[in-house]
């Protein structure tokens, strides 16, 4: 009897023992079939864009370039074309080819239109020569300015500064809305109470070219990316470890310039690998973020910045991490003052993707003054990108800020 009940015991614990192993298995089955599906996930989009890029964890507004800009990316040469679309598709028009005739003038002059320019922030290299192409072409114009605004990156403040434009009524206004969503109420204000409102870089959530604004108009964002990969490239010799330094919010045009300097490093740059994306919010703190990186990774050789103030930010960053411009480069989008004194004397940045502030300002008033005037304008305005570097550096400068380079920076390129 004794033996009877031993042998059933030892059975039913030989049965649990075969249950608990057949579920582990099947545990195991899971996990591999898990691990085979994120692995074959991994291999289709390396196949599919480059496995340089394929292992970071990309912001969430991030897409995937379109077969036409991949196509775009493998060009040897893409310099003389417009590569990015408007924020809904929309196919960019030149800003060389909004013209204002005399005729055209001289019917503007006629009207005496005011303008307002509500700028999202205020104080460094791009926001002044915004306003500096804006008032030139309206004071060519005859189109009066009676009020300036600047947010300070604050959508709230934004707001009370558009609610406070639209007390003096107005005829045109042009502005950068911060936040398209929170700010797209007090822009359809301005609209409905008949202002014929410009757009820089991307419009207010909601609003319809044509019937609520006139225009949006930007620079090539996704060009300005891909220069900015070409830039690192030429300078860490085509091959490294990187990082990118992005704008969190989803801001059409600076994940633009992030998507175009992604799928440049996968279609030209196979042995240049992406290892490290970080956003921002604040850009007076990116100094943090870069730092943070840096001690991550600290063999990287270049790292990709969204704008000249993180750049700068990085760059510190790269100082207090012991990096040399020797072994690390920074690249970034907009020609400004201190990471062009930087670029010249030999420091840490190494190539640049510009914009051209003061043109798009000029096409900016132009678009403003045509719509006043009735004549059809486009809905989406782009200005070409222009690659820099330490050997065009001067020339560049005249170019995108249409005077003279600093004497610091001219004395620093003689040495």
């Amino acid at each position: 009897m004794k033996y009877n009940k031993l042998a059933l015991v030892t059975t039913m614990i030989l049965l649990l023992l075969l249950n608990t192993a057949c579920g582990n298995n099947d545990d195991a089955t899971d996990t591999a079939e898990t691990g085979n599906k994120n692995a074959a996930e991994l291999s289709e989009k390396a196949e599919a864009y480059g496995s340089n890029i394929a292992m970071v964890k990309q912001p969430p507004w991030y897409q995937e370039p379109t077969a036409e800009q991949l196509k775009t990316a493998k060009l040897d040469n893409a310099s003389d074309i417009i590569v990015s679309s408007g924020p809904y598709g929309e196919e960019a028009v030149p800003a060389s080819k909004i013209i204002i005739t005399e005729q055209q003038a001289a019917k503007i002059k006629e009207g005496k239109f005011t303008a307002a320019i509500a700028m999202g922030f205020l104080g460094d290299d791009w926001s002044e020569q915004q306003l500096a192409g804006l008032k030139s072409e309206f004071g060519k114009l005859g189109i009066e300015v009676v009020a300036e605004t600047n947010a300070n990156f604050k959508d709230t403040t934004q707001i009370s500064d558009l609610q406070a434009i639209a007390g003096k009524k107005p005829d045109i206004v042009v502005s950068i809305p911060l936040n398209a969503q929170t700010t797209a109420k007090a822009y359809q204000a301005l609209a409905d109470a008949g202002a014929k409102i410009v757009f820089m870089d991307q419009p207010a959530e909601g609003m319809v070219a044509g019937k609520d604004y006139v225009s949006v108009v930007s620079a090539d964002s996704f060009g300005l990316g891909m220069n900015i990969a070409d830039e690192l490239a030429r300078a860490i010799g085509g091959k490294g470890e990187v990082a990118a330094l992005y704008y969190a919010p989803n801001f059409y045009v600076t994940n633009q310039r992030y998507q175009g300097f992604v799928a440049r490093l996968a279609a030209k740059y196979p042995d240049i690998k992406l290892v490290e994306v970080q956003g921002f919010q604040d850009p007076n703190r990116s100094q943090e973020v870069a730092a943070a990186i840096l001690t991550k990774y600290p063999n990287l050789k270049g790292m990709y910045a969204s704008w000249d103030v993180p750049a700068m930010g990085a760059v510190a960053a790269a100082r207090v991490a012991g990096k040399t411009p020797e072994n690390f480069k920074i690249v970034n989008e907009n020609l400004g003052n201190e990471v062009a004194l930087n670029m010249a004397q030999n420091g840490f940045i190494a190539g640049i993707g510009s914009q051209r502030p003061f043109d798009q300002g000029v096409a900016e008033a132009r678009l403003a003054a045509l719509a006043m005037i009735g004549e059809p304008t486009p809905a989406y305005v782009a200005v070409p990108s222009l690659a820099v570097n330490r050997e065009n550096l001067e020339n560049s400068y005249k170019v995108i800020y249409h005077k003279d380079v600093p004497p610091d920076i001219l004395e620093a390129l003689k040495k």
